[in-house]
């Protein structure tokens, strides 16, 4: 009997021997060929991202077209509608107006446009009014020997802003009678955004000129107030010396 247990014991260590090794065997095989595993999972990975990013951009490619096509054909239909509500005038007068419309606004538009120049020059006088402002406030005797005072503009600045001013009114009123078209259109949208591009540029021109007036206003009524200071202190100084002749004049 204990020769038959040791011989089963051997027979187990044996087997489990075996099946360890096996398992070893498995794992230094599966080792050997991780990167060689690694490489290939990457390899498919890539061909398969690669084919669906294609098959995607395939499908943007082909919505672009789509919409593409779509908004050319409500562009054609708006001008088209455009074109026939025109009655007034033909179609080349629109087309005139509109073309010179255009222009003219990209014109002001440019840094060395008339628009931009009134602008620059506002910007420039406000800046310098605002630092006078400051200096007054801080009382440097600079300010009391060389005394320095907010001026207008200039009768240049203001022909500017007054032509400009009429001009863009007369676009206004052009654009009005081009009409509207199709909100969807390119037409359409371009109509709107010239419209209230006009109106804009003819509100800041409106606001910079009321802010000019004020200013200017507002510097009057203080070199007034200094003047009438003035003269009260000079009275006052011409007060204090005849005051003492007169008190003289009663003693003789």
């Amino acid at each position: 009997m204990p020769r038959e247990d040791a011989s089963g014991k051997s027979g187990e260590l044996l087997e489990r021997q075996g099946r360890i090794q096996r398992e070893l065997l498995q794992l230094h095989v599966l080792h050997s060929r991780s990167s060689e595993i690694h490489s290939q999972w990457r390899q498919s990975a890539k061909a398969h991202f690669y084919k669906r990013f294609q098959e995607l951009v395939d499908r943007h490619t082909e919505i672009a077209d789509i919409i593409f096509q779509t908004q050319e054909l409500k562009n054609r239909a708006a001008l088209v509608d455009w074109c026939r509500r025109g009655q007034a005038f033909d179609i080349s007068k629109r087309v005139r107006i509109l073309s010179v419309c255009i222009r003219e606004l990209c014109e002001n538009l440019d840094p060395s446009g008339k628009y931009n120049q009134i602008m620059g020059s506002f910007a420039a006088w406000y800046n310098r009014e605002r630092e006078i402002q400051e200096s007054r406030k801080r009382g440097s005797i600079d300010d009391l020997v060389n005394p320095e005072y907010v001026e207008e503009i200039g009768a240049g600045w203001q022909n500017d802003v007054n032509a400009l001013q009429r001009r863009l009114s007369t676009l206004t009123g052009e654009l009005r009678m081009l009409g509207s078209a199709n909100a969807n259109s390119t037409l359409g949208q371009l109509l709107v955004v010239l419209q209230d591009l006009v109106i804009d540029m003819l509100t800041e021109l409106d606001c910079i000129r009321s802010i000019e007036c004020e200013l200017v206003m507002q510097e009057k009524v203080w070199i007034e107030e200094q003047i009438m200071t003035l003269s009260l202190k000079v009275k006052d100084v011409g007060s204090s010396r005849d005051t003492p002749s007169k008190l003289r004049g009663l003693d003789d």
